[in-house]
């Protein structure tokens, strides 16, 4: 296992009285209603709704959980699932959408009932968590940070969170025909996709499980060297002036926690190895939410540009790299276009 584990905790209810992931607790997976209450509420397979029918809770460390959405439960695994699709909110935390987002995609193939998608939720104090559900900064889960002093205790990583969605779906007892795991984020959350995945020791713990990480439309990348592009050459700025570009999350000095964890040189060998896919549109070119500390403006102007020069940035310093750029055309900073257009659609499904 990645983490300490206990006990999976799902429960679902017509009236949410404290939020759209409101739960009451049990520790045997026993159901949360009278008998009649629940035949009524029976939790389809897969489970295709935004509502909190198709929420469930799962242990990230001892007595403290993360809500998340699934169209298959985590805790009862299905025979049937033979992939796994993890997919990352943005800035605005909307995992309903982002579940949407995944099953409409899953749909769109015809691989509905043959995926689990699962939507966490990256919880922030503002979205009322409940008292042992972990919660983090506005830009700490984004960059893999510890969740927040003011929550439960033990606090974990944002990253940690997903290896145990990771590890959940790699458990042979729960999804015995699961094979593949696509991990993905748009925006923030594929900032998230793309640090994950030069970070997470999953692969390495999961070796018959094989794994792709979708980043779409990020702000900014990981950089795994300290050279940037500036003039269609790279080169080590000058630092004087934007001393701190080279830190997490932009690159490997300073790392948090997690990053931590392993030396440089792991991470940049895992990095290179790994199947990435950078889907980017072409016609994301404008500021909005985008971050432009000077770390960020040395990636470049905008989202697409920062994306083409992170693919030449591998290029030729890692040729060996499996980084692929992907160009969606005519699309902008939206999802919805980006995963469902057939170019997403093959880069989370396809081969």
């Amino acid at each position: 296992m990645i983490l300490e584990t206990d006990h999976v905790i799902w429960c679902h209810s017509k009236k949410q009285t404290r939020s759209r992931f409101s739960f009451v607790l049990t520790f045997f997976l026993v159901a949360c209603s009278s008998p009649s209450e629940s035949e009524d509420n029976a939790r389809p397979v897969p489970c295709l709704s935004t509502t909190s029918i198709c929420t469930e809770r799962i242990a990230i460390g001892s007595s403290v959980y993360l809500p998340v959405f699934s169209t298959h439960s985590l805790s009862e695994g299905n025979t049937e699932v033979t992939r796994g699709l993890i997919i990352v909110h943005g800035a605005n935390r909307n995992a309903d959408d982002y579940f949407r987002r995944g099953f409409q995609a899953a749909a769109a193939v015809g691989d509905q009932k043959s995926t689990v998608v699962v939507a966490p939720h990256f919880q922030t104090s503002s979205d009322n968590p409940a008292s042992d559900e972990l919660f983090w900064s506005s830009s700490g889960w984004k960059r893999g940070h510890l969740s927040s002093t003011e929550g439960p205790r033990p606090r974990r990583s944002s990253y940690s969170a997903i290896d145990q969605i990771v590890d959940l779906l790699s458990d042979l007892a729960r999804f015995p025909a699961l094979t593949e795991i696509t991990m993905t984020g748009h925006s923030a959350g594929g900032q998230v996709a793309h640090r994950y995945a030069a970070t997470s020791r999953a692969e390495e713990i999961f070796r018959s499980m094989t794994m792709r990480y979708v980043v779409a439309n990020p702000s900014t990348y990981l950089y795994i060297r300290q050279e940037r592009e500036s003039a269609g050459t790279f080169s080590v700025p000058d630092g004087s002036s934007c001393s701190d570009y080279d830190d997490w999350h932009y690159g490997l000095a300073e790392r948090n926690t997690y990053a931590g964890s392993m030396v440089v040189d792991t991470i940049r060998a895992q990095l290179v190895r790994r199947d990435v896919r950078i889907l980017i549109g072409d016609a994301d070119s404008l500021s909005a939410s985008l971050d432009v500390s000077c770390g960020a403006n040395l990636q470049g102007p905008y989202r697409f540009t920062r994306g083409r020069r992170l693919v030449r940035f591998m290029d030729q310093f890692f040729p060996q790299h499996r980084h692929r750029e992907i160009i969606v055309p005519g699309i902008g900073h939206s999802s919805s276009s980006m995963y469902l257009s057939a170019v997403g659609l093959d880069a989370l499904f396809g081969t």
